[in-house]
């Protein structure tokens, strides 16, 4: 246990140095997912190792068929070569780019200029196909009858217990594509729009546009009857309009950033359980933000293999190795059994538990390694023509993947997170024009 702590700890500062030096001082997805990792995943682990998960119910459940210390023990292994990967995978992605998108990446690191060039286009028939997503999205809602769930849900004076049944009942959507696209794709579509509309203010059709996909993805957003969906959008166009005014980052901003998340999260809270007082609010998100994550985290790496096969044999040599009529669960319902003894439970986890469930260490390494190479591919594809609005908004919009990659699979990040839709939206979009090009040089000449 002291050795994995050590090993842990001298990952965890290498991995500090390595954000601080390499990845600032211009915002990426690369900084938000190692920034995220380092603040929810290392002093908050240790703690709850230590000091808030002994005597707890999820701690001692999970802990209770395995030996605790080996355990524990592994987690921080994990851990460790969970931060080397990243930073293996993020330095093999700068190894394999186009050398323009490197230099461009290294040009766009100096501070930029005042204006932000505009890369983002609105043909005549991009328009037509917004204005036939926004009316789909519209009759969902409408089909759904999600303002009359929203208002039942905020302003009925049920308990606690009560809001928790109704929103696993009516809570989301039954349409899976409507949910992949409000997830990420539609909220980075409000921020092309709100670019456009900055680039081109007396276009009111733009103007128009980005209001309904507004209205929409809030509404959408609500639907959900979750705390988390709503606060999220609203936190990436915060972001958003910090990195359009083309400043260095700087620890400000994001003190800023951290203190208006917390606020928003306290109002969900509030409007959710309005009998709360302030104290337990901030005790609640710190329970939701720091504890649980790492309570799951554990969860996992108690359950698997000691209780629960690894998933091995579930792949493409499944039907080889167990029987026909074998009940297949996904892992955040199994564990959840395991440690709550109730399927209605979930137990979501972040990528590195998911893949240790999957594939043990091999997992961990590979997924860890995939996820570096991942978000440093789209730093690099961001700002392979300077820093414009393009890279403003893929680093807002791709902030969601990274939330979803802290609370589940990397597949579920790539899809439903956006990791892979949000560039290939952005793609079409985005000008090609050697006017364009010309000008986003001469930003950038001027950058340098």
């Amino acid at each position: 246990m002291i050795a994995a702590t050590v090993a842990f700890l001298v990952a965890a500062l290498w991995t500090l140095q390595y954000t601080t030096r390499a990845l600032r001082p211009r915002p990426s997805v690369s900084l938000l997912l190692f920034a995220a990792l380092l603040l929810v995943h290392v002093a908050p682990m240790l703690i709850y190792l230590h000091v808030t998960g002994p005597d707890t119910f999820i701690y001692e459940a999970a802990l209770a068929p395995v030996d605790a210390e080996p355990v524990k023990a592994r987690v921080l292994w994990a851990l460790t070569w969970m931060f080397v990967s990243l930073m293996v995978g993020a330095g093999f992605a700068r190894l394999i780019a186009p050398r323009s998108w490197v230099r461009a990446q290294w040009a766009a690191s100096r501070p930029a200029p005042r204006h932000v060039a505009s890369v983002y286009r609105a043909s005549s028939a991009l328009r037509i196909v917004l204005w036939l997503v926004a009316a789909s999205m519209l009759a969902v809602i409408l089909i759904e009858d999600q303002p009359a769930k929203i208002l039942n849900y905020f302003a009925s004076g049920e308990s606690e217990l009560e809001k928790l049944l109704l929103r696993s009942e009516d809570g989301g959507t039954r349409f899976y594509i409507y949910n992949v696209f409000l997830y990420s794709v539609a909220p980075f579509l409000v921020m092309v729009l709100w670019c456009m509309r900055r680039a081109h203010p007396k276009d009111h059709e733009l103007g128009a546009l980005f209001a309904c996909f507004f209205v929409l993805v809030v509404v959408g957003k609500l639907g959900t009857l979750s705390k988390a969906p709503p606060v999220i959008f609203l936190l990436q166009l915060a972001l958003l309009y910090l990195l359009l005014k083309g400043k260095a980052l700087s620890w400000w901003p994001l003190t800023k950033l951290l203190l208006l998340a917390l606020a928003l999260f306290a109002v969900m809270v509030k409007l959710t359980i309005p009998e709360i007082e302030l104290s337990a609010v901030l005790q609640f998100l710190y329970y939701r933000v720091f504890d649980i994550p790492n309570e799951v985290v554990l969860e996992y790496f108690a359950a698997f293999p000691r209780v629960l096969r690894h998933g091995w044999e579930y792949g493409i040599f499944g039907p080889l190795s167990r029987s026909a009529n074998e009940l297949m669960l996904p892992n955040y319902s199994v564990v959840a059994e395991l440690t709550r003894d109730s399927l209605d439970s979930t137990s979501n986890v972040m990528f590195v538990g998911d893949a240790w469930a999957e594939y043990a260490w091999p997992g961990v390494v590979f997924s860890s390694f995939a996820a570096g190479l991942l978000v440093r591919s789209i730093d690099l594809y961001s700002l392979r023509k300077g820093f414009t609005d393009e890279s403003a908004c893929l680093v807002a919009g791709c902030a969601f993947g990274v939330v979803t990659m802290l609370s589940t699979a990397l597949s579920t990040a790539l899809v439903t997170g956006g990791l892979i839709l949000i560039p290939m939206a952005s793609w079409l979009f985005a000008r090609r024009s050697r006017r364009t090009r010309a000008a986003v040089a001469s930003t950038l000449s001027r950058s340098t």
